[in-house]
């Protein structure tokens, strides 16, 4: 399944426009960033797209890379290899309960 949501664009849009509302790192790998912010942050479907202390994995459909390459591209820039490309971008999110907070790691491959 690839996806193609607005939910997921919007927090990351957010993110971008204030990057203050979350920590983005580096997680050793040269093409993955990790993105976590609070639970207190609204988001879309939480319980859908942010499933409690699980994984949830999935790749972007085409069209949404296509449609979205600035805003991914702004997060590629944060790996280690920001001018890698965007033909596929995998997705992976969780709530982290005890931590009270919400995680997004992207994968550009």
């Amino acid at each position: 399944m690839s996806t193609n949501s607005d939910s997921l664009y919007n927090i990351l849009d957010r993110i971008r426009r204030d990057p203050s509302l979350a920590t983005i790192q580096r997680i050793g790998y040269n093409n993955v960033i990790s993105i976590v912010f609070s639970d207190k942050i609204s988001v879309s479907e939480p319980e859908f797209y942010f499933p409690n202390n699980s994984l949830l994995v999935d790749r972007f459909s085409d069209d949404f890379v296509n449609k979205n390459s600035s805003l991914l591209e702004f997060f590629q820039a944060k790996t280690k290899v920001p001018n890698r490309g965007l033909r596929q971008v995998w997705i992976t999110t969780s709530h982290i309960v005890t931590a009270k907070q919400y995680m997004i790691e992207l994968t550009f491959e």
